[in-house]
């Protein structure tokens, strides 16, 4: 058989994630016959990078991590030299040197336009639901905002005010940083805009095939880990944190959002990470993992949503967080698409055992979203059973026992397949990893008894009710009273939270107290001082 660059496609692809000895042959083989061909701009060449993308991940040994490597490269050099005429199929595919058409929020177009290895710029506006004019009135000098009352159109506007094309984008970001201390308000009126961004590379760095984490030691596979003891992995200590110097964990932050970047995605703790909460662990079979907190003003009330990025020799393979209170967490995995045909189980464990010990959590909920509601790939893939494989099990009886029934179906009829209908019903419940002998209390608990205080005793008068709460509290902790922005609400929040359990212990008390100078920079201390307060 002609040997062509489709045929080769297929049989790399079809092996790319077997390590026998056949498969291994093959794959070498195809490397070796890519490595003497021409490359065009076609879609083979996107899905050709995913498949080398994987590969570098998990590679068997040393020379097919080089030659995919080396093909990597050479797409680089490929596409660089054609940068002008590649196909809009290559736009938003994290290429190198092919751009990103997309929306983010104004902190994330922010950064962007801060980071040297890109170039980025206003597309369009699509669907304002605000002119410029209506955003523009809050910020601009007093002098100006004439110019905004007359009916002008977006660009009509700009050019009015002398802003150059090429500086469009960064003038409404500078505008709108003006209301960097009311973030959600800048945030509802960024939004409102509709605005589009073009994210051009200018180095091969800022593209998916070359955005790794550096000086990591590669490690090469003899088989895919499908089948391990997952309660002793979680129970496994962690190592210390990687240590680095301000230089490299600047990298590590770039990779992190770049990686969000080149897929037109973002999570609240990649755009709004707190830096000097950055924590990476190197743990086994080539996983790292960094978590990260957000800054205070993007922090949710009581609990805290800590973010991560998994990599696989140091390439971002997977993203999301965990929503963290006291012994419980909420968690969610994505793994990015170019390799999700790997380890998937195994580094969703990975990362359960960070956030385990590093948080002391006893109880993991997911949420019905990551195996199938209004999520039609998770019913696809089954996403169910990938959890309930790792322990975890529906919260409502009679789904656990629909599960049961369908997994004795499962072990004993060959070929059997739960049907796209059970799946869906599944997701009338979450499912929860229990890793101790109680479930433990959630923010819901705390919220619903300080609704049924302030209409209780304040007849719904919440200004009254925080401000009465706050003295109470105040008085019996002799808390001072001089505090910042972040600190004084979650004075607020501690404070109608002590008066709607009607908490009097002192020990309680002082806990409470020590968590409004914790919460919003240290979130480490923050949940050292909840376990304190629950057991």
């Amino acid at each position: 058989m002609k040997i062509t660059f489709k045929n080769q496609l297929h049989l790399i692809k079809k092996c790319s994630n077997q390590f026998d000895h056949a498969s291994n042959e093959t794959r070498l083989a195809c490397m070796q016959n890519f490595a003497a061909m021409a490359l065009a701009a076609t879609k083979d060449l996107i899905t050709y990078t995913e498949t080398l993308l994987f590969i570098s991940a998990y590679p068997c040994e040393a020379l097919q991590y080089s030659l995919s490597q080396k093909e990597l490269k050479r797409i680089a050099v490929f596409l660089k030299r054609n940068k002008n005429s590649t196909p809009n199929s290559f736009h938003n595919s994290g290429m190198p040197f092919t751009p990103t058409i997309t929306r983010f929020s104004h902190d994330g177009v922010r950064w962007l336009l801060s980071n040297p290895q890109c170039k980025t710029s206003l597309n369009a506006f699509i669907e304002p639901s605000l002119a410029l004019n209506d955003v523009l009135k809050l910020t601009l000098p007093s002098l100006e905002k004439s110019e905004t009352t007359v009916g002008l159109s977006n660009f009509e506007l700009m050019d009015i005010l002398r802003v150059s094309k090429q500086d469009r984008l960064r003038f409404i970001i500078q505008e709108l940083s003006k209301l960097d201390d009311h973030p959600y308000i800048k945030d509802h009126l960024f939004d409102s805009l509709d605005l589009y961004v073009q994210v051009d590379p200018k180095t091969a760095l800022f593209s998916k095939a070359f955005n790794q984490l550096p000086g990591i030691k590669t490690f090469f596979h003899k088989e895919l880990l499908k089948k391990f003891d997952s309660p002793e992995l979680l129970n496994s200590p962690l190592p210390a944190p990687v240590t680095y110097g301000p230089a490299e964990k600047a990298k590590v932050i770039t990779v992190i959002k770049n990686a969000m970047a080149l897929t037109a995605r973002e999570t609240d703790p990649t755009t709004y990470m707190d830096e000097n909460s950055l924590r990476l662990y190197h743990l086994d079979r080539g996983i790292s993992i960094a978590i990260y907190s957000m800054l205070p003003s993007r922090q949710l009330p009581l609990e805290s949503y800590i973010g991560y990025t998994a990599f696989k020799n140091g390439y971002p393979a997977a993203y999301g967080g965990a929503w963290v209170f006291g012994e419980r967490s909420n968690f969610g995995i994505n793994i990015f698409e170019s390799f999700r045909n790997g380890e998937s189980g195994y580094m969703m464990m990975q990362l359960l055992r960070v956030y385990r010990h590093e948080f002391k959590i006893s109880y993991f909920e997911v949420e019905p979203f990551q195996f199938g509601l209004d999520n039609p790939d998770g019913i696809e893939s089954g996403a169910y059973w990938f959890y309930y494989r790792f322990g975890f099990r529906s919260l409502s009886n009679s789904l656990r026992q629909l599960a049961e029934k369908e997994m004795i179906k499962i072990r004993s009829t060959s070929g059997y397949r739960t049907s796209a209908r059970t799946l869906l019903k599944f997701t009338d419940s979450s499912v929860a990893l229990q890793l101790g002998s109680t479930i433990p209390p959630k923010v819901v608990d705390i919220t619903i008894r300080v609704t049924k205080l302030i209409q209780r005793r304040y007849q719904g008068d919440r200004l009254r009710a925080e401000e009465d709460c706050r003295l109470k509290f105040t008085s019996r902790t002799k808390t001072s009273t001089e505090l910042n922005i972040a600190e004084n609400q979650v004075l607020t929040e501690v404070s109608l939270w002590a008066e709607a359990m009607q908490q009097k212990d002192p020990q309680k008390l002082s806990l409470l107290s020590r968590m409004i100078s914790a919460k919003p920079y240290d979130v480490f201390t923050y949940q050292v001082l909840l376990i304190n307060y629950f057991s």
